[in-house]
């Protein structure tokens, strides 16, 4: 039963890992601690980049001999203790306790290390095979699939202007709108008015409007181009409107074939504006495990199965600094840099994150890929919890009594049910890892209705 429901499974110790030295070349600077979804008027000016870049492809190189030896998930993810792979499963069961204790909203929690789940957990109703709403991950997947075109030379250049990119879409007479690059779009530097007006925010304008792209491109400028950091949905629906354009088909079927497919992913759902254009900024619906899938690509620099699906070159342009946001705190082209230490108190890292707790988080020094989603959550209290888990790079001695605690919570988690380890063993059957006896439920007053919490409406954040 724990096998099925809970995921969490004793298996093979997996391979150390190829410790990728994506860190050092894309991660520069300290820390700090950050909504990521509050919004920020002003970009201090970056250093040139071109000594990361070189360090980050030369990187690349030298783990391209090595990709073909690694493991890949595009049929399934391999899973073992916390402990094989040198994390300790009572820092994850205290972190599943706190969870539950604390009425944290969360509906999934996942932690790969190596190429092998340690975690895998689904909080009641939510399913493991239930595909969820990322919210403004999904601007990292548009950033992504600008990679994949310019690698197939659909699109040239990251400072060709949008004006060239979209032909057809006219310009105001301010010449500062004329000098909007693609660079900025997925920088958010674009200089473009992201304001709320007449009691709604830039999201729900754009929505209402009859050709969003259009509508988006119209607005006034407000700073020069790249000069200043706000982060607006705007800029990346229009990226997605220049990948419709480039490549012909919809940034969603241009996504199942390059970088769906090739993952192993078929659970997706991305919906378009009336114009045919797919949203580029949220409302993409993945598994989290295929969320993962995302998180170990960007990890391994792109490659997958011997294949490199993104140029190594343009994610480390992604994954380098384009705007200071705050002190310690950067933006890529559709990437969250946490360049000393994670915003969540970790090493450092970089994510990808969406409104009410959605989070794909890469840490390179740890080789570690973790995906939270929730609803109407701060990913930082989950992350928090987390932090402290990994101990070693190397296997750590099995400890059954915390494993045995940490499946027991999974358990509970998603059935919303309270169990505990069973007095006497029954015979055993062969799809049982663990034992367990159900004990009372928990009182319905105690735990959030998370039904409710689904039907209900609520504002749409202005991502």
């Amino acid at each position: 039963m724990l096998k099925t429901v809970a995921r969490v499974c004793v298996g093979a110790k997996g391979r150390l890992p190829v410790l990728a030295a994506f860190a050092s070349a894309l991660l520069l600077s300290s820390c700090g601690s950050f909504d990521p979804f509050h919004l920020h008027d002003t970009a201090e000016p970056v250093a040139d980049n071109s000594a990361a870049l070189r360090q980050a492809e030369d990187a690349a190189k030298a783990a391209a001999a090595r990709e073909a030896e690694m493991f890949w998930p595009t049929h399934g993810w391999r899973s073992s203790s916390p402990e094989a792979q040198g994390i300790d499963s009572a820092v994850l069961a205290n972190a599943m306790e706190a969870i539950r204790d604390r009425h944290i909203p969360v509906n999934s929690v996942l932690i790969e290390r190596h190429g092998t789940i340690v975690l895998d957990a689904y909080f009641y109703p939510y399913s493991d095979d239930r595909a969820h709403d990322v919210a403004s991950v999904t601007k990292s997947v548009t950033s992504t699939l600008v990679g994949i075109a310019m690698g197939e030379h659909k699109l040239d250049r990251l400072d060709a202007s949008v004006a060239s990119l979209l032909p057809d879409t006219k310009l105001d007479s301010d010449p500062r709108k004329a000098r909007i690059t693609l660079a900025n779009l997925l920088s958010m530097t674009s200089g473009l008015d992201c304001s709320d007006a007449d009691g709604r925010n830039f999201l729900q304008q754009m929505e209402h409007s009859a050709h969003w792209a259009s509508f988006a491109l119209a607005r006034p400028e407000t700073a020069d181009p790249g000069s200043r950091f706000t982060y607006c949905a705007g800029n990346m629906h229009l990226v997605s409107a220049v990948l419709t354009r480039a490549t012909g088909e919809t940034a969603a079927d241009f996504a199942r074939a390059k970088l769906f497919t090739p993952l192993g992913i078929d659970q997706v759902s991305w919906p378009k504006d009336a114009d045919g254009i797919s949203h580029g900024f949220a409302d993409l619906k993945l598994a989290p495990r295929d969320m993962a899938k995302l998180g170990y690509l960007w990890l391994h620099h792109g490659m997958w199965e011997g294949q490199q699906i993104v140029p190594a070159t343009y994610l480390a342009d992604a994954l380098s600094a384009h705007a200071n946001v705050e002190p310690d705190i950067q933006y890529g082209y559709g990437m969250w840099i946490y360049p000393a230490r994670g915003h969540a108190g970790g090493p450092a890292d970089f994510e990808a994150n969406g409104a009410g707790g959605q989070r794909i988080a890469v840490v390179p020094s740890q080789d570690i890929v973790e995906v939270i989603t929730g609803t109407g959550l701060d990913a930082d209290n989950v992350a928090t919890l987390l932090a402290g888990a990994v101990k070693s790079d190397s296997a750590l001695p099995e400890n059954p009594g915390a494993y045995s605690r940490l499946a027991i919570r999974a358990a509970e988690a998603q059935t919303g049910t309270t169990f505990e380890i069973a007095n006497v063993v029954p015979k055993p059957r062969p799809d049982m890892a663990l034992t367990v006896a159900l004990t009372e439920p928990v009182p319905a007053d105690s735990v959030p209705d998370r039904r409710l919490a689904e039907v209900l409406p609520k504002p749409r954040p202005n991502s």
